[in-house]
């Protein structure tokens, strides 16, 4: 019924974690599709070690350098599960977390695109970093646009979204650039589906200083034309005035990188 899918770059020393926390799942029918998008680590032998354990099930991949985007891609084409559940190689799930999602998936309208968990920060040592925080209801049928933005419920959230929905709306692939912020996905999506957000912390995660997060600058740089579509996008939105403006800033900046891009080359 799900298919947790993890693309993974040089993660040989979180994904022992991750592994170690889909072992321990109170629900086992689930498929775990790994994306290898060029690591020059040992990732592919660690991952050829977890199959021949025989512990879950495990569909592995190993693809030429080219982004988290173009590995969802691949992943979501790979995917033989209903549901399609991204966690990257620094996360981990609460041993519960696919049982709980396949019960919230039961009683899921026909409809809707799929169901949204709460992500939980954690530190180094896995405790919790910060007040775990509600979404204030137990559950909430809305949008992504919605929620953010209305509801002001900012935190990161799990997505596990029907895999022909995300289907429907593959990662934009472009030439030389090898990210794409999600949001611009899942707000795509919540214009033709409603989610279901349910109030429980089901996903651990940290900030990597060399993860996406930590080098956002870097990463606006490397990657101007997919910012400038995202925020290109989310400047047509009706959202607050005040983000608008932040969108419109952030597109003006990603133009000027695009143009300073392409004059280096």
């Amino acid at each position: 019924m799900i298919t947790v899918f993890t693309p993974t770059y040089n993660r040989e020393d979180t994904l022992r974690i991750l592994y170690k926390s889909l072992k321990n799942q109170t629900m086992k029918d689930f498929q775990w599709v790994v994306v290898d998008d060029g690591s020059k680590d040992k990732t592919e032998n660690l991952i050829k070690s977890f199959i021949q354990e025989g512990e879950i099930n495990i569909l592995y991949k190993k693809i030429k350098n080219g982004g988290k985007m173009r590995a969802i891609n691949i992943g979501l084409s790979l995917a033989s599960e209903e549901y399609f559940f991204i966690v990257d190689s620094d996360d981990y799930l609460n041993e519960k977390a696919l049982e709980l999602i396949q019960e919230e998936i039961v009683t899921l309208p026909s409809d809707f695109a799929g169901i949204v968990f709460r992500k939980v920060e954690v530190n180094k040592n896995g405790e919790i970093k910060y007040k775990d925080e509600s979404f204030g209801e137990d559950q909430i049928d809305s949008n992504p646009i919605d929620i953010f933005y209305n509801k002001k419920i900012l935190k990161d959230k799990a997505e596990i979204i029907k895999t022909s929905i995300m289907r429907e709306f593959p990662f934009p692939e472009i030439e030389n650039e090898k990210f794409f912020p999600e949001g611009y996905i899942w707000n795509k999506i919540g214009e033709h589906y409603s989610f279901r957000y349910i109030d429980k912390g089901i996903y651990y995660y940290k900030y990597l200083i060399d993860g996406y997060t930590k080098r956002f600058e870097e990463v606006l740089k490397e990657n101007p034309k997919g910012f400038k579509k995202y925020y290109f996008y989310m400047i047509g939105k009706n959202i607050p005035i005040k983000n608008k403006i932040k969108f419109i800033i952030r597109f003006i900046q990603s133009k000027y990188y695009d143009i300073k891009k392409n004059r280096g080359k």
